[in-house]
């Protein structure tokens, strides 16, 4: 806190001399006026937005009673609060003005900050926007001392409630949803607020979010994604005429002949009053009861909501054709353009040697037959280069990308991460149709391939399709893809300049990042522009791209500018990859895509699995048709031709998707031989093929053949041994032949 050396009129941060004025909160209570910062100069976030209503600012018609207008203004702050889920801290000054404070459950930037106290300022010209002006703004709290005069307090900040309540609204803080919502309900101030500061960037089409119907200006989305009409100083009252019919639910037969009309007059009236689809549907649960059943269910009443939100919106007609007589004083020229607007694109079978868009000269308005100016005109029917067409595409899937923001929900950053992929494909292969298997796009695109594949399946289904499968893969070729323009969003991308430089995709510096902080990155530019403006125009939540900066700036790839708001950094994306590691993860990425398809190739036969090194030729010399070797003999290489190109050793076939198990080797039924038919002989086995039986019957051939071979020498065996006893037993009673046996030794 600071301290006030002069009595409350200034809070300097330090004297001329280095005296501190500045020191840390304390918990005993100042002995003079004091003050807290509003926001955080070191990370340019505040969890504070302090309004300060002034007792100058009081108009001349409420000065007989200043305090009076001072509290009745903080209590329509209070009511607009609380409609958005906001409970503020309010405290009064003996002076008659007030403080309200509002403190958030996480930090919000000091830039986003200001605008919303601007914005409360341009409804209630009573709020002082000083404190909010800057991160070094300063602001008196409650408890602290008012002003010194004469050297006595004048009082002090006093809380207008007790301390228990007080401590239970810091306790419960707001958080992102009810700071969207105070968003949406003071959208048309910050829209006020961001073209008088953001002029270039407030008046871009894609900073605005095109998902009304029909993109119709003045119409923006509440946090539910409905439609409304902002309305600068907030909604009013209705008509009393259409406030009684709401009541009573009777209306006047002679100006609506049916309760249909009734009930859409009544919408039309509060949509362009500046209702939301909220404020009706409370006020249908409690002052308009007698209505609630004029609407059978939800939808219709949604519908019929965007039917008068739309019918609010558009512009009136343009001059009738009994108006093109009158002069030009008398019509309103400068609303409507002369000329007309480019023929929407449509489909052609031929283009080019192949299919694509153009226009023909049918399309093409006459405005005059003949040549009354006599000039000589050879103009062919409109059509558009391939690149042209690319161009034109990327407007569409733009377009596209906001109209399926909702229907695309989590999915969206993977499809647009997809979509660009799919861009920069067309432009590398320069034709409309693309080949790229789902591993070269999911490279692209920083996913998995199986991501990629489920993805392209949805891409191309529905009436916003942006690619068309035209062929199916087959062998090593990939899925042929087509870039079409869905018929919805033809004209509207037709009328758009071209988009300068590549359509890229996700670069590897963004591997190791959010994928919001890429097409934060793309939507940067080197203007400034708010947080609010960076994630409509990159398409991301407010805590997405408060993430999406937060790394960006961390790495230089953003900054803030002079003026406050953020802008592209002048890091290189290339360092950053090498330095982060996302260049390591692509480089990995791409040698495992490699080897997937290596093996894919070899399965197919492509390339051989087997393979023998080949030992380093001689140098040979030609004589005449015949190569010799320095040896002077021919090689095998010069009588035979070389074998094909071999693949290398470590390539291996796709293993099995699961392992092998015993369920696996047991043989079909109609293969299971009895083991009584195989022991008996083939004749009973019919059931098996004659070529099975034929070799079960060799094989048991060479078996017995083995077994009587066997048998035969055993025999043989046994009478061998048999003659080799009786030659050699000596009869003890035979003299002759022991002595035979002595004279022959042992």
């Amino acid at each position: 806190m600071r301290r006030s050396p002069d009595g409350g009129l200034s809070f300097p941060r330090c004297s001329s001399s280095g005296y501190r004025y500045e020191v840390a909160i304390q918990s005993a209570l100042p002995n003079r006026p004091a003050t807290v910062p509003t926001g955080d100069r070191t990370t340019g976030t505040s969890r504070l937005l302090v309004l300060d209503l002034d007792i100058a600012r009081v108009p001349a018609d409420h000065a007989a009673d200043r305090p009076g207008h001072i509290a009745t203004i903080t209590q329509q702050i209070a009511t607009l609060l609380a409609d958005c889920g906001i409970t503020p801290l309010v405290d009064v000054s003996p002076s008659g003005g007030r403080h309200i404070y509002i403190l958030w459950d996480t930090p919000i930037q000091f830039a986003e900050l200001r605008h919303m106290a601007k914005a409360l300022a341009a409804r209630f010209p009573v709020i002082d926007t000083a404190p909010m002006e800057h991160t070094d703004g300063q602001i008196r709290g409650p408890g602290s001392p008012h002003r010194s005069s004469g050297g006595h307090l004048t009082g002090y900040m006093t809380l207008t409630c007790d301390l228990a309540e007080a401590e239970r609204i810091c306790h419960n803080r707001p958080g992102n949803a009810e700071w969207a919502a105070l968003q949406v309900e003071m959208t048309a101030e910050l829209d006020t607020i961001a073209t008088r500061h953001h002029s270039p960037l407030s008046t871009d089409l894609e900073a605005h979010h095109p998902d009304a119907p029909d993109a119709l200006p003045g119409v923006e989305l509440d946090t539910s994604g409905t439609p409304w009409r902002p309305r600068l100083g907030g909604r009013t009252p209705l008509r009393p005429d259409l406030e009684h019919l709401a009541r009573t639910g009777q209306w006047d037969p002679a100006r609506y002949t049916s309760s249909s009309e009734a009930r859409q007059a009544l919408l039309s009236s509060a949509a362009a009053r500046g209702w939301r689809l909220e404020h009706i549907r409370a006020a249908l649960a409690k002052e308009w009861k007698a209505i609630s059943t004029w609407w059978r269910d939800a939808r219709l009443l949604q519908a019929e909501w965007i039917k008068a939100v739309t019918y609010t919106a558009t512009p009136p007609a343009p001059p009738s054709d009994q108006e093109v007589g009158k002069p030009v004083q008398q019509r309103n020229t400068s609303e409507y353009p002369l000329t007309r607007a480019a023929p929407p694109l449509s489909l052609a079978s031929v283009v080019d040697g192949g299919s694509g868009w153009t226009v023909t000269a049918s399309h093409l308005d006459k405005v005059r037959s003949g040549n009354p100016w006599n000039l000589t005109t050879d103009i062919a029917p409109w059509g558009l280069t391939t690149y042209q067409r690319i161009r034109t595409w990327q407007h569409a899937m733009r377009i596209v990308e906001r109209l399926q923001e909702f229907e695309w929900g989590e999915r969206a950053l993977t499809y647009r991460a997809i979509l660009r992929a799919l861009g920069a494909a067309a432009q590398m292969t320069g034709r409309l149709e693309i080949e790229f298997g789902t591993r070269q796009l999911a490279y692209m695109a920083a996913l998995d391939h199986t991501t990629v594949s489920r993805a392209l399946h949805d891409l191309r289904q529905g009436p916003l399709a942006l690619i068309d499968l035209v062929k199916d893969a087959e062998g090593i070729r990939a899925d042929v893809y087509q870039l079409v323009i869905p018929d919805q969003v033809a004209a509207q991308a037709s009328r758009r300049a071209w988009r300068p430089g590549r359509i890229t995709a996700i670069h590897p510096a963004f591997r190791t990042l959010s994928r919001g902080a890429a097409f934060a990155y793309e939507a940067l530019t080197t203007d400034e522009m708010s947080v609010t403006e960076l994630g409509a125009a990159a398409l991301l939540t407010r805590t997405t791209t408060y993430q999406a900066l937060k790394e960006l700036s961390c790495y230089g790839l953003a900054e803030r500018g002079p003026g406050g708001g953020w802008r592209r950094g002048p890091a290189d994306l290339e360092q950053l990859a090498t330095r982060n590691g996302g260049r390591t993860q692509a480089d990995q990425q791409l040698a495992g895509h490699r080897a997937d398809r290596t093996e894919w190739h070899t399965f197919l036969g492509v390339l051989s699995s087997f393979t023998t090194p080949l030992p380093h030729p001689e140098p040979v010399t030609h004589r005449g048709s015949v190569a010799l070797r320095p040896s002077g003999r021919l090689g095998l290489r010069d009588l035979y031709p070389p074998a094909p190109r071999p693949a290398p050793p470590w390539l291996r076939p796709p293993s099995r998707q699961r392992p092998i198990t015993d369920s696996d080797l047991v043989p079909p039924v109609d293969l299971q031989v009895p083991p009584a038919a195989v022991l008996d002989g083939i004749s009973g086995c019919e059931v098996l093929p004659v070529d099975l039986r034929m070799v079960i019957a060799a094989d048991r051939a060479v078996i017995v053949a083995d077994e009587e071979s066997l048998e035969r020498e055993r025999a043989d065996y046994e009478e061998a041994l048999a003659d080799l006893r009786q030659a050699t037993v000596v009869r003890h009673d035979d003299p002759l032949s022991r002595c035979a046996a002595l004279s022959n030794g042992p």
